[in-house]
């Protein structure tokens, strides 16, 4: 065979270079398309995620509001809290079962958990009952938003159980959280509440206190034995205290069966999907992201209590409401408004382009 010029001269055919650009082009347009499919299936699942987190917060948020409906019955704050543990406990159980076995980091229950199941089972059981009384003596709203301002106690936890100074951003926040709180359980001055809203009041700070101890101090456990576990375990052991507590005081359930209807429907839609919900979304996005959706909880919350309830806020109110929320936002999440807004916007967007 005659050898080519190009061959001679020591180059490379023209038609080997196209082909050589052709096939470095396909690979670039290859590794192009599988980008954008990845780009694409990180948005799907953000966005499936947000869903399944914004139903949680929904249905979470409609546990006040049903509350009020079972005391419209005639069914006490106790009755309200046994059958709810009693109904939702099996259901928690059943859901490890199905889910949880083989779940990576999640463990079955040992002897030892039990000791630490029976404080944090009690803190919790604590927190639900004063919730509950609060939303018996006061509006659901006002008892949200001050139930609302746990994490900022969650703050002053972490100071004294670490012994050190909070950071002078976190101490802004929280006077800025409670702030908002006075102007939203007194509009109108100190002096001028009524001591059935101060009695309310006290509940609901007692709800979030204990529920501020309950989340801070239980973190631990629940990164030993998985949350789904803990949360069986945790919601057993309130059953189990809320009997106990009933046997001791002896006060009057009124069961009727319009009050178990509501009270089940709180067990299952309100407690125990909400929490498999939120823990398939924590999955797909992580507790930051999600903590940041689940505060709509509150607006959720006041939106179903004006629509239901006919209960409003005064002008002032609603200011000490938008404070309480930035306040806390920013705690949770060293984020504002603004930044939850940006979040949320970006998980409804596509992939780039």
């Amino acid at each position: 065979m005659t050898p080519t010029s190009s061959t001679l001269t020591g180059k490379t055919p023209v038609s080997d270079v196209s082909a050589t650009s052709q096939t470095k082009a396909q690979i670039a347009a290859r590794l192009q398309s599988e980008h954008l499919d990845a780009e694409a299936a990180k948005a799907k699942i953000a966005r499936s995620a947000l869903i399944l987190v914004l139903l949680a917060t929904c249905a979470l948020a409609m546990k006040g509001l049903l509350a009020k409906f079972v005391y419209e019955t005639g069914m006490t704050v106790d009755g309200l809290l046994l059958l709810r543990f009693l109904i939702a406990m099996p259901f928690f159980w059943v859901g490890v079962w199905m889910f949880g076995k083989n779940r990576p980091g999640e463990r079955g229950i040992r002897p030892a958990d039990m000791i630490w199941g029976a404080a944090y089972g009690g803190l919790f059981f604590a927190a639900s009952l004063c919730d509950f009384t609060a939303v018996s003596i006061i509006d659901v709203t006002v008892s949200r938003i001050v139930l609302f301002s746990f994490p900022a106690i969650v703050m002053i936890l972490e100071a004294l159980h670490r012994w050190r100074f909070p950071p002078l951003r976190q101490i802004f926040c929280f006077l800025i959280t409670y702030c908002g709180l006075i102007l939203v359980v007194a509009p109108n001055g100190v002096t001028l509440v009524s001591d059935h809203m101060w009695q309310g009041v006290f509940w609901s700070f007692a709800s979030a206190l204990t529920y501020a101890c309950y989340l801070y101090f239980s973190q631990r456990k629940i990164n030993v034995i998985g949350s789904m576990h803990f949360s069986a375990l945790i919601n057993t052991v309130a059953g189990a205290s809320m009997v106990i507590y009933e046997l001791i005081v002896e006060k009057p359930l009124h069961l009727n069966m319009s009050g178990i209807l509501w009270t089940a429907g709180i067990s299952i839609f309100c407690t125990v999907i909400p929490f498999f919900l939120l823990f398939e979304g924590i999955r797909r996005i992580g507790a930051t992201q999600a903590s940041l959706i689940s505060l709509s909880g509150p607006a959720l919350t006041f939106f179903a209590a004006w629509l239901f309830l006919g209960e409003t806020l005064s002008p002032t109110q609603l200011a000490g409401f938008a404070v309480v929320m930035v306040g806390v936002a920013s705690l949770k999440n060293k984020m504002t408004m603004a930044g939850l807004g940006r979040l949320l916007a970006r998980l409804f967007q596509g992939p780039a382009a």
